[in-house]
């Protein structure tokens, strides 16, 4: 199946919130030409408008591999749906997935083999036990490559559905700064090694693991953060430090 032909919070142990890993918000503002020109991508036609406060079930972009080795950038439903499932309604979040066992769980270990994605984002915002949000960010704010999965999912309630394409993000251990904040942090890409991961024919056995080790050495030499003020709506100045928020009062 074609890629681009069928495009039409706090810290827990319990089985319900295992696989959030982060909080689930983070801010698009994209260049989709430069990001489909970075990673070789044909971009499709409505791919999602600008955001700072994403949050799972909107639409996002992706770039994803299809079965002919060309890349794409489309248009997703942020929270993975497997094939097999008989509702859009799961009973578990799938917004997040743990690279560590993405494998091995059913949900994702289709996925997890063959249809992997990267997800551009401009910074992603978690948030700390007592609940204050950090917006987290390159130091030189170039968009993030979060590591993801893609799976396309058709409605059985419908006579006339198409088929949607949906995505999660991946997720692992937190290191450096992110791991001040919380104890789970996405997965971070660069786009020397995003080739290698979108590439179907790589074995997810291989992959996850070499990806999930690379992101962590990844995240300490590029991630920068800073407190915001709680997220409401949307717009840029979410994005801006809280002290300088304050300062406008």
């Amino acid at each position: 199946m074609s890629l681009y032909a069928e495009c039409g919070t706090a810290r827990t142990s319990s089985v319900s919130t295992t696989l959030m890993g982060m909080c689930g918000r983070f801010a698009a503002e994209l260049d989709y030409p430069e990001i489909a020109q970075i990673l070789h991508a044909q971009p499709s036609a409505g791919l999602p408008g600008k955001s700072w406060n994403v949050s799972p079930t909107q639409t996002i972009a992706v770039i994803g591999q299809d079965a002919h080795g060309v890349n794409h950038l489309a248009s997703a439903y942020w929270s993975l749906i497997p094939p097999t499932a008989e509702s859009k309604k799961l009973p578990y979040p799938t917004f997040n997935a743990r690279i560590e066992s993405a494998l091995d769980r059913p949900t994702f270990a289709q996925a997890a083999r063959h249809n992997r994605a990267i997800i551009p984002v401009s910074g992603y915002y978690e948030w700390t036990a007592e609940r204050k949000p950090y917006y987290f960010h390159a130091k030189d704010n170039r968009p993030l490559l979060l590591l993801g999965l893609y799976s396309w999912w058709l409605s059985r309630e419908r006579a006339n559905a198409t088929w949607l394409l949906t995505a999660t993000i991946l997720t692992r251990d937190s290191v450096g700064i992110a791991a001040q904040i919380h104890d789970r942090m996405p997965v971070l890409c660069d786009p020397q090694h995003a080739q290698k991961w979108l590439n179907r024919s790589v074995s997810g056995d291989k992959i996850l693991p070499e990806a999930s080790a690379y992101g962590a050495r990844l995240s300490q030499s590029l991630l920068a953060s800073h407190e915001v003020a709680p997220l409401h709506g949307d717009g840029p100045e979410l994005t801006e430090p809280y002290d300088e928020m304050m300062l406008r009062f």
